[in-house]
């Protein structure tokens, strides 16, 4: 998106996001996509089969689909959209934090001893580290969980995330 909210084209980005927010994409066929599990299990499928995302009908594959939608829904939304928004209702932000320990107890339930979500890297890693990064900002305490602490460590050391996330900081600090 270039500033102004205009898309390279010249359409304001709300032709491809009506609600104005990111993940959102325009496929090479022109269909928009919204939500992030819709927009990574595309991006997934785009990939030699098995390299971002199991195959599909395989119960691996529900299983993404399972983490994908419980990232989005329990820790993005539920969690961070409050923690992050410049003016939340009153005691949201307590309320999210309450929220939050259950959500990362189970998540390091999960991943204590695994290195990844499912039996390797896939889309749902990757946008767990990406909520996860969002920790700080937040004021959400990942340290109370050294599982998740560790665990975003070793995924932000992934030579791939590694240069994603040296290319994107001064985008973001730009904008």
């Amino acid at each position: 998106m270039l500033p102004g909210g205009r898309l390279p084209d010249g359409r304001p980005f709300s032709a491809i996001s009506p609600m104005g927010y990111v993940p959102a994409m325009e496929t090479v066929g022109g269909l928009a996509l919204t939500e992030g599990p819709a927009v990574l299990t595309y991006i997934a499928d785009l990939a030699a089969e098995g390299v971002l995302a199991p195959a599909p009908y395989t119960e691996e594959r529900y299983q993404m689909m399972r983490w994908l939608n419980f990232i989005s829904t329990e820790l993005h939304k539920a969690v961070f959209a409050p923690l992050m928004s410049s003016a939340p209702p009153e005691g949201a932000k307590a309320w999210a934090r309450e929220l939050a320990a259950k959500r990362f107890d189970l998540l390091s339930s999960r991943l204590d001893g695994s290195d990844y979500l499912l039996d390797s890297f896939s889309v749902a890693d990757a946008y767990l580290l990406s909520v996860l990064n969002w920790c700080e900002y937040a004021g959400m305490p990942i340290a109370d969980w050294p599982v998740l602490l560790g665990w975003r460590g070793r995924m932000r050391k992934r030579p791939s995330v590694a240069l994603a996330m040296a290319t994107e900081m001064p985008l973001r600090e730009a904008a």
